[in-house]
């Protein structure tokens, strides 16, 4: 008799949580990205005193608050 190979078998519930954090890496990089795009308000500020628009040091914030550290 053959032998069945079970061993990439996973269950629903290692499925969900692999699709939770795949989902969670884009999030982070989208979030990542858009901070990197952003990063010269900062240092313009740092280095000029000009503020950082309000509706960007929102979303900043609200990109900052999306990044969970999943590894």
């Amino acid at each position: 008799m053959s032998k069945i190979d079970l061993s990439g078998l996973r269950t629903a519930e290692q499925k969900a949580a692999e699709s939770a954090r795949i989902e969670q890496q884009r999030i982070n990089a989208e979030a990542r990205a858009y901070l990197a795009s952003t990063d010269w308000y900062v240092t313009r500020w740092r280095e000029t005193g000009q503020e950082v628009p309000p509706d960007i040091a929102t979303e900043r914030q609200a990109a900052r608050d999306r990044v969970i550290d999943i590894d």
